[in-house]
C-alpha cells in the first residue's frame, strides 16, 4: 500500500477477526473501520468463505459496511481462470488460497492483508505483497 488509492484485498481472517473484534488481532477491527479510506477488492472466494464461516448477522453487518462505500469496495463475483489457480497450487497454496491469489493476480491487486501464517511465511514467488494487519495499519498511518 504505497498510497490509499491502490487496490488492496483482505484475507477472510481479517474480516472474521475484525467483525468479532478478536482481542489477539485488534488491528483487524481497525482495518474494517478504515474501509472508507481504502480501495478494497473482494474476490468471490473471500465472499464464499465469509458466508461459510460467519453467522448471518455478521455477514449482514459486513455487507452493510461494504454498501456504504460503493466507490471504495469492489466485489468480483466471477470465477477466475483455472490455469491461474493451478499456478498458485504449484507454488504451494491450498486450493482456497490459490483461488484468492489467482483473483488478485488477474485484477492486478498488489497487496493482501492476512493473518494466515501459511501465506505470510511459507509461500514464495507471489505477485503481491502480504502484510499482517498491524503492519498494514502502520503503513496506513504514514499515509494519513
Amino acid at each position: 500500500m504505497t498510497t490509499s488509492d491502490s487496490w488492496i484485498a483482505f484475507d477472510t481472517n481479517i474480516y472474521i477477526f475484525g467483525i468479532r473484534e478478536e482481542p489477539k488481532f485488534p488491528a483487524c477491527a481497525e482495518l474494517l473501520q478504515k474501509i472508507g479510506a481504502l480501495h478494497l477488492y473482494i474476490p468471490r472466494q473471500i465472499i464464499r468463505e465469509l458466508q461459510k464461516n460467519l453467522q448471518p448477522n455478521e455477514v449482514h453487518e459486513l455487507f452493510g459496511l461494504f454498501m456504504r462505500y460503493p466507490n471504495r469496495v469492489k466485489i468480483n463475483w466471477h470465477p477466475t481462470a483455472p490455469a491461474l489457480i493451478e499456478k498458485f497450487q504449484e507454488l504451494g497454496c491450498k486450493f482456497g488460497d490459490a483461488v484468492v491469489a489467482a483473483h488478485l493476480e488477474a485484477e492486478g491487486v498488489r497487496t493482501l492483508i492476512s493473518e494466515n501464517r501459511h501465506f505470510l511465511t511459507e509461500i514464495q514467488g507471489l505477485p503481491f505483497r502480504i502484510l499482517n494487519a498491524a503492519t498494514a495499519m502502520q503503513e496506513l498511518s504514514r499515509i494519513d
